[in-house]
């Protein structure tokens, strides 16, 4: 009960597009989830200190497309759980993090990569959206169960994947020890 409560009161921010990130919000609407944010490509804040900003009060961040940012870092610095999923040619990937407490030391000057986005394949976008679903939907009705990172890897070319990760993207200042309050 709960779990189904916190989901009925989650906010999550849906960043990027696709069909990934569409199916994903489907499924976590027909899991309880209310409240959305988008924050799509034309929305993407530049610094890591907007991103604080357009990220403050939700309960995940469920996101298409991998890379290391200031969204990624903002999320760190909130103590925000992070879900991320990548459906393409090749495979299905999808990495979560659970929250671990904001921590004021959390770099939020890494700069934007500008690599051009995977492409996404129908079929494939489906499955890592329908996988991201399940895992943060996990995460938000059970915020203090399971590892701290997991990554999942469906490939198609080779065997999948599926481990824990002793390692979350923390502050590498203080290993994610800090628990002090973020300065507003």
């Amino acid at each position: 009960m709960d779990g189904q409560e916190r989901l009925l009161a989650a906010e999550v921010a849906l960043v990027g597009s696709g069909t990934a990130l569409e199916t994903a919000a489907r499924y976590l609407s027909g899991a309880g989830v209310r409240r959305f944010r988008m924050i799509g490509a034309e929305d993407w804040p530049e610094d890591g200190e907007a991103w604080l900003a357009a990220l403050a009060g939700v309960a995940l961040i469920l996101r298409a497309g991998f890379d290391d940012d200031p969204m990624l870092r903002a999320a760190v610095r909130l103590g925000v759980p992070v879900v991320v999923m990548r459906g393409g040619q090749a495979g299905v990937d999808l990495v979560s993090f659970r929250h671990h407490g904001p921590c004021p030391h959390a770099a939020l000057d890494v700069p934007l990569r500008t690599a051009e986005p995977v492409p996404e394949d129908g079929g494939l976008a489906v499955v890592a959206g329908t996988l991201a679903a399940a895992e943060a939907a996990w995460r938000i009705a059970r915020p203090d169960e399971g590892p701290r990172a997991r990554h999942l890897k469906l490939d198609l070319e080779g065997e999948p994947l599926a481990q824990d990760i002793p390692w979350a993207p923390e502050c590498f200042l203080c290993g994610g020890q800090a628990r002090e309050a973020v300065p507003s």
